[in-house]
């Protein structure tokens, strides 16, 4: 079984306002996260919400997936992951066969076809179990990690992030070249959302079709 988990307890202090509700064509940056997820297919997509943010629940609701808004903030991602993995693990309990996507709620170019290149490259190499996704060289979003390795992210010491944990799995990770720019984008600051607008709307224009998903 794959899940997804979407971390989303940030506070968006950079951007100045909530950044999984911005609009971008007729869906919120969170909804086209999920719709492309939805299209390839994963089988239960979580998004983890901080309770500053607890009125995005019914827009993931409304879009098909599971919800777990948290009941106190967390100090990081990582923290804001183990809440959503626990959640999981309470309602599925996955087995070390499983494996789960770990995806930024604000990265609303992820497109299904990379999605379907990691579960393509985790059936034809059975022996790693972290796929991710590079272009040009660069690692990009999401990382399609067994779920064997939850354990050891548990295992961590305080304040050390999931990143950290992956980079030294150096043995068990598979690059997946894909040729989509946007695995690599951010989206922090006001100008990182107008640069996305305009692309957005630059590509509406040429191809008259939804760019993203």
């Amino acid at each position: 079984m794959l899940f997804a988990v979407l971390p989303a307890g940030g506070h968006s202090t950079r951007m100045g306002r909530p950044k999984l509700a911005l609009p971008l064509g007729d869906r919120t940056v969170l909804e086209h996260v999920i719709a492309a997820l939805r299209a390839a297919k994963v089988d239960n997509i979580l998004v983890v919400l901080g309770p500053h943010i607890a009125e995005l629940r019914p827009v993931a609701e409304s879009a098909g997936v599971h919800v777990h808004v948290l009941a106190q903030g967390t100090p990081d991602m990582r923290m804001t992951v183990e809440r959503g993995l626990l959640w999981l693990e309470d309602r599925f309990h996955p087995n070390q066969t499983d494996s789960w996507l770990l995806v930024p709620a604000d990265h609303p170019t992820l497109r299904p076809d990379v999605i379907r290149q990691l579960m393509d490259a985790q059936t034809r190499h059975p022996q790693r179990s972290i796929f991710v996704p590079t272009y040009q060289a660069r690692r990009g979003h999401p990382t399609l990690i067994a779920w064997s390795h939850v354990q050891g992210i548990r295992a961590l010491p305080a304040g050390v992030g999931v990143n950290t944990y992956l980079r030294q799995q150096i043995d068990q990770t598979l690059e997946v070249a894909s040729d989509s720019a946007e695995i690599l984008l951010d989206l922090d600051t006001p100008e990182d959302y107008e640069r996305l607008l305009r692309a957005w709307t630059a590509a509406q224009g040429s191809q008259g079709v939804n760019p993203i998903t």
